[in-house]
């Protein structure tokens, strides 16, 4: 069953992505100071993943445009979250003034993890909407603010932009073909190493374990909590990892966590070091579950 996967990996990884002749070019992750020096660069859009008090009383990266991480999801008549559809999805993003083409640059305000997994959802999304050209911001507003970033309370509604959605269906795996194809692939699971391991579990899982042959990468890990409460995210040594699961830029990844959000995270800080071989689970263990398929529990 390699073939197939490995040819429609190969596909994505061919496809050119769609850019404006003068739109900025963005690197996956962006330092502070490299957005700080491109504010009034043509053809870039940043977004922030927060709520509307905090965009409007707390301030944003000037020219930002908020949203919220429930606004690119829905729910399945099985309580499975996932994305939105295509067309509803590129509506959003043109919503949000994102042209086709246009470089954009993410960050998250921290008040709570699910601003960070939204974010970092977001980008997975672009991804898909085969819109590579888009990077997270390092440290999120929390680095932002560490390296003194300018700060804008000015609001208002975006002009309406001419986002297009060219969807990769490759970057997304369902949960049947998950099953189908997973003992031939390294299968990266997101969850807490105390979920992965079967000891506990998200309240809208309904079976404890983890699918077998598994491998836990924690997105969780990558969180870190600033004096005032906020949270952001920091890439760590991910070096012995790949050593130990013997994973090189060239093999394929299936990535999966309790849903999408979370393995976003995995997928960002993967695709930040050159990591191109991956696909998203985005229904997830509560889909998985739901459909009662193969798991591990702690009495096994």
């Amino acid at each position: 069953m390699k073939a197939p996967l490995i040819l429609l990996l190969a596909l994505t990884l061919t496809a050119l992505p769609v850019r404006a002749a003068n739109a900025t070019s963005v690197p996956p992750l962006v330092e502070p100071g490299w957005l700080a020096d491109r504010l009034d660069a043509p053809r870039l859009a940043i977004i922030e993943m927060s709520n509307e008090t905090s965009y409007t009383f707390d301030g944003h990266i000037p020219g930002a445009r908020f949203t919220t991480k429930s606004a690119w999801r829905e729910q399945n008549d099985d309580g499975t979250l996932i994305r939105l559809p295509v067309d509803t999805l590129e509506s959003r993003f043109r919503e949000l003034g994102v042209n086709d083409g246009d470089g954009v640059v993410i960050y998250y305000k921290g008040n709570d993890r699910d601003e960070v997994l939204g974010a970092y959802y977001l980008f997975w999304l672009l991804h898909y909407l085969g819109h590579t050209n888009v990077g997270m911001l390092d440290g999120g507003w929390h680095g932002w603010q560490q390296a003194n970033g300018p700060v804008s309370d000015e609001g208002g509604a975006a002009e309406s932009g001419d986002f297009v959605a060219r969807p990769l269906p490759a970057l997304e795996i369902s949960t049947e073909e998950l099953d189908a194809i997973r003992e031939h692939y390294p299968v990266i699971d997101g969850r807490p190493a105390r979920h992965f391991s079967g000891e506990d579990k998200f309240p809208a899982n309904p079976r404890h374990g983890r699918i077998p042959d598994t491998i836990s990468q924690p997105w969780a890990d990558f969180l870190r909590t600033a004096d005032d409460g906020t949270i952001y995210t920091e890439r760590t040594d991910l070096a012995p990892f790949f050593v130990e699961h013997g994973i090189d830029p060239s093999t394929p990844m299936l990535i999966t966590c309790l849903g999408g959000t979370g393995a976003a995270i995995d997928y960002a800080m993967f695709y930040s070091l050159g990591y191109r071989n991956m696909r998203v689970h985005d229904a997830g263990l509560r889909e998985w579950n739901v459909r009662d398929l193969p798991l591990i529990t702690p009495d096994d």
